[in-house]
């Protein structure tokens, strides 16, 4: 008697897809977690003031990395907004 091992199908979430006018901001946190370089830095506003602005305006578009690093894909539409 042989066992059949039956595959089981998880969905798979599905990345987001860029595109071509979306608007990319790197963002890398210090070990104390205070932010050490963001993108798009407008002058006169501090790191961590920037990032809590798109974090408040732009959360779904935040994804998270490993190493202390993350980064808004956010349409551009949303981010002229900001």
């Amino acid at each position: 008697m042989s066992a059949v091992a039956k595959r089981i199908e998880l969905p798979v979430e599905e990345a987001p897809v860029q595109k071509a006018d979306d608007v990319l901001i790197h963002v890398r946190f210090s070990p104390n977690a205070e932010v050490f370089t963001i993108d798009r830095l407008p002058e006169g506003v501090a790191p961590k003031a920037w990032f809590e602005r798109l974090y408040l305006n732009a959360a779904p578009y935040y994804r998270t990395l490993s190493n202390g690093r993350g980064f808004f894909r956010i349409p551009a539409e949303a981010f002229a907004a900001v």
